[in-house]
């Protein structure tokens, strides 16, 4: 792969990333929201069902930026594989990191608009 069809892919996968961790963000706070001021015992599983299928959004869209960047990572350029940057993201381990972390914290936001939602 060359240089520029490598950057060019990692700009989409980025846009991509940023796209849908704001839908995430933008959905988290509505929900957050009606939660806390709109709710009534009738619209408990509705409310449900949206948190889970907005914490799997998260935890999904982030999983798969960091399994594309991995891949895209295995067909660097010798010229991009040379450098500092090139170098520090040969290793899949951080990517995996961020998928775990990324995981446990959207999980836990999760449990608590449930629990919120049950209170």
């Amino acid at each position: 792969m060359n240089e520029s069809t490598y950057m060019e892919l990692g700009r989409q996968i980025s846009d991509r990333l940023r796209s849908s961790q704001l839908t995430y963000f933008v959905a988290v706070s509505a929900i957050t929201a009606v939660i806390v001021f709109g709710r009534g015992d009738d619209v408990n599983l509705l409310l449900t069902i949206s948190a889970i299928g907005i914490g799997l959004f998260g935890m999904l869209s982030f999983d798969a930026a960091q399994q594309s960047y991995i891949l895209l990572n295995k067909s660097m350029p010798e010229s991009v594989a040379g450098t500092p940057i090139g170098e520090a993201t040969k290793n899949p381990a951080q990517f995996q990191f961020y998928r775990v972390t990324n995981a446990i914290f959207t999980a836990a936001i999760l449990v608590l608009h449930v629990i919120t939602i049950y209170k």
